[in-house]
């Protein structure tokens, strides 16, 4: 019930990283004996100076980030956008001085008529993922209006009107958008999708000016009332009238009754920090519980150049595979670090039966944007939000809303994958149910002082997980700046038989993994894989003790930026 593997594919391509922070404030930064103003990071550069420049502006990291989000959902509509939803993790600064964390949940949900075989039992293999029955209930523009309400000092209308002016005056096609235009007949057959993307009956191409003028005087409505704007009135109806007319099962009453839901994140001591993350149904708790068996190995400190760097990549990778084995029950991470830890060796890897025991499918899921920012106050947002394939359900509603396939997250009865794994009863359907997701937006900080550290988080589907621990480790371990982590290979393993690694790739500054690492793996027993970039986007804001803030954006995503100042 997944797409053709064209769409899949699609997710990797590869680009070059932006880190922009001009060379005569940079030198003003480190000498100065207060924080700087902040750091924020997302995969489009337009939207990283917007949010840079409400933070300029007097806002706060909330402010910042959702100001950045909405620009995003103009820039990148192929995988975010107030048609869709995620998840973020907020540290937030208390009256008393302290600080504390919480989670927003503005996941999708399940329209309340759904059922848990209305997969097994349509006659349409992609019901799941194309068309009205793939849709859910869209959550960004509630989890946004919570994370303002709770935490945001500017006014609602100063954050929406930078996207609105640059959905209605036009924006350039850039490299990631040009590409993900690429290969899809309907936007170009369907007037709708026509009028922003193939104007003049071909599509965009990069250096083209893209406008977005229904999507424009959506948000403008967005701005003026709130987001009961999207749930209630016009812009709902004509949400449940587009999934309607495509055999969904979306009502009014389902967009009118969702709620965001605040959150406790899970945390663990790593080492010399505490990490925060995301909890179900995100997938943080596999980030945490993965470096929780990691932590037990004394290793973990050794640079790329040290001989024992291949024995603790094996080590890490080996506790990410028990920690995707323990997702489809989502387990307490704290429990039993040990008693996995004892079951890695470190001369050999076994079959997929050994790390989930349960025979239960590991989920396999797509696309996401992801976006940090520090402020100068240190409070913090990791946040990613998807419409989950590229261009979501292929629907997008007269109001220029592009509506998520999300509900192809969910398992069914019945269904099995290549290892024989049965679908996890823990993410079968139910009306108003939230499926499973990858995301695992990330906070750490110092354990002694409780100074922010660093925030971060990926986009990738089920490569988030990886991409966001990875990022822990070079940072936390090893020591890594913000823009050497992005930069870094990535290794990839979800337990699907498959360990991936990256080779090298010129043109976005990825050195790859050596050959004689790929042989060590190779001879230890893994089923080896070697990529070009394993599909993964991730941003990286970090705070260096002497309150430098610094912000990077992932190679792999040429239009993107990371800026600090």
């Amino acid at each position: 019930m997944r797409r053709p593997s064209r769409v899949i594919g699609s997710l990797l391509f590869g680009a070059a990283a932006i880190q922009c922070v001009a060379a005569n404030e940079q030198v003003d930064v480190l000498s100065r004996e207060t924080a700087p103003h902040g750091g924020i990071a997302t995969e489009a550069a337009p939207c990283t100076e917007i949010g840079l420049n409400i933070l300029k502006a007097g806002g706060n990291a909330a402010d910042a980030i959702i100001a950045a989000g909405l620009c995003v959902g103009v820039i990148s509509a192929y995988h975010s956008g107030i048609g869709g939803g995620g998840f973020s993790i907020v540290r937030f600064n208390k009256d008393d001085g302290t600080h504390d964390y919480e989670m927003v949940d503005f996941r999708e949900t399940m329209p309340a008529a759904g059922t848990e075989d209305m997969y097994v039992d349509n006659t349409n293999v992609n019901a799941s993922v194309i068309g009205g029955l793939s849709v859910g209930v869209p959550g960004d523009l509630r989890g946004w209006e919570t994370l303002h309400k709770r935490h945001g000092t500017l006014p609602w209308e100063s954050l929406v009107t930078p996207a609105m002016n640059l959905a209605r005056d036009g924006f350039e096609v850039n490299i990631d958008l040009a590409a993900a235009l690429q290969g899809y007949d309907f936007i170009t057959e369907d007037a709708i999708w026509a009028e922003s993307y193939a104007p003049n009956g071909t599509v965009l191409v990069q250096g083209d000016i893209c406008y977005r003028k229904r999507y424009a005087n959506t948000l403008e409505k967005i701005a003026k009332y709130g987001a009961d704007a999207l749930y209630h009135g016009e812009i709902a109806v004509n949400i449940a009238s587009t999934v309607y007319q495509s055999n969904g099962i979306m009502t009014t009453a389902d967009l009118a009754n969702y709620t965001a839901i605040i959150r406790q994140p899970r945390n663990i001591t790593y080492r010399n920090t505490r990490i925060f993350s995301t909890v179900a149904p995100s997938s943080g708790t596999v980030v945490l519980s993965a470096l929780k068996i990691f932590e037990g190995f004394d290793d973990g400190n050794v640079s790329d150049s040290n001989p024992l760097i291949n024995l603790t990549t094996h080590r890490l990778v080996e506790a990410t595979r028990f920690a995707y084995g323990q997702r489809t029950e989502f387990g307490d991470p704290a429990f039993t670090p040990n008693e996995v830890r004892s079951k890695i060796m470190d001369n050999a890897t076994f079959p997929v039966t050994y790390y989930n025991p349960e025979n239960y499918q590991v989920l396999i899921d797509n696309g996401t944007s992801h976006m940090a920012v520090i402020d100068k106050d240190g409070m913090a947002v990791s946040l990613t939000t998807t419409v989950n394939n590229y261009w979501g359900s292929y629907l997008m509603t007269a109001d220029g809303i592009i509506l998520n396939d999300e509900m192809g997250d969910f398992s069914s009865p019945g269904e099995t994958n290549d290892f024989g794994f049965a679908a996890s009863p823990a993410n079968y359907i139910a009306g108003g149910k939230r499926p499973q997701s990858s995301i695992s937006s990330s906070i750490a900080e110092d354990l002694e002082t409780g100074d922010i550290i660093i925030a971060t988080g990926s986009a990738g589907g089920s490569r988030i997980i990886t991409a966001t621990l990875q990022h822990l480790h070079h940072h936390i371990d090893q020591g890594l700046n913000s823009t050497e982590c992005v930069h870094h290979p990535r290794w990839h393993d979800q337990l699907d038989g498959f360990t991936y690694f990256e080779y090298k790739s010129e043109n976005v500054g990825i050195a790859g993994y050596p050959n004689s690492t790929v042989a060590y793996f190779s001879e230890m027993g893994y089923n080896i894989s070697y990529e070009s970039t394993t599909g993964s986007t991730a941003h990286v804001v970090i705070r260096q003790p002497n309150g430098t803030i610094e912000a990077a954006n992932d190679p792999r995503k040429l239009a993107g930026a990371g800026l600090a100042y």
